[in-house]
């Protein structure tokens, strides 16, 4: 990653926010290690320049940490979403499903047709072949992306799906080294809030894990539903 490019926005939050928070035992390891710290001090040391200027430091590291756990988190959205229904943009607009209206779906295919010269399936044809309807649907979802682009809304619920997503991929990390932090605090520094502080961590990503489906759902579903209603408005 070139020192001179400037990191977007969706970058900044969906991508390396994540990676932070799920780094944050090795974070809390590196002060423990050499000083045996206590509790208040390592409150202080996060809030100080040390930690963020320790931070800067470790960029491309930390780039290369976001890339790995994006990865992870993509098998997880291709094990919901691609290998499934599709996304909620495919499965919302097929007339199988409920979330609209038929009316809306109509008026969806004919903008889609204006918009793009693309024609989607109609609801007989879709009976006849779902596959070929959802490709359409795939299809023509990058198209309404590109023409939406930032939108409103949009960008703003493109950021927190991105965000969350990658965060249920780096809760798997994030447990483990929680989990090796707790036999450190218990057999090598001796530290108590080291022990207690991993094994909160390593609950909260568990918890986050474990309830990944309906975090990546809930998400994906509302961006869904911004970006149609931005491309609708068009």
């Amino acid at each position: 990653m070139s020192p001179r490019r400037r990191i977007s926005g969706y970058e900044l939050y969906a991508r390396y926010l994540p990676a932070v928070l799920s780094a944050l035992p090795i974070i809390i390891l590196a002060f423990y290690l050499p000083k045996g710290g206590e509790t208040r001090e390592l409150i202080d040391y996060i809030l100080s320049l040390k930690f963020f200027g320790a931070l800067s430091m470790s960029l491309i590291l930390l780039y290369f940490y976001a890339q790995l756990i994006r990865t992870t988190s993509k098998a997880y959205e291709k094990k919901y979403f691609a290998d499934a229904r599709g996304f909620p943009t495919t499965y919302f607009m097929l007339y199988s499903d409920p979330t609209y209206s038929e009316a809306f779906k109509d008026e969806f295919r004919q903008r889609v047709a204006k918009a793009f010269g693309i024609s989607l399936c109609g609801k007989e044809q879709e009976a006849n072949d779902p596959d070929e309807a959802r490709r359409r649907l795939n299809d023509i979802t990058k198209q309404m992306i590109l023409l939406v682009g930032g939108g409103e809304l949009v960008g703003k619920h493109n950021q927190w799906y991105g965000f969350f997503r990658n965060l249920v991929g780096g809760c798997i990390y994030g447990a483990i080294m929680a989990a090796v932090n707790m036999l450190v605090g218990r057999y090598y520094v001796a530290s108590h809030p080291l022990v207690i502080g991993s094994l909160v961590l390593c609950a909260l990503y568990c918890g986050l894990f474990v309830a990944k489906k309906r975090i990546l759902f809930q998400h994906a579903e509302a961006y869904a539903r911004q970006l149609i209603a931005e491309f609708m408005k068009k």
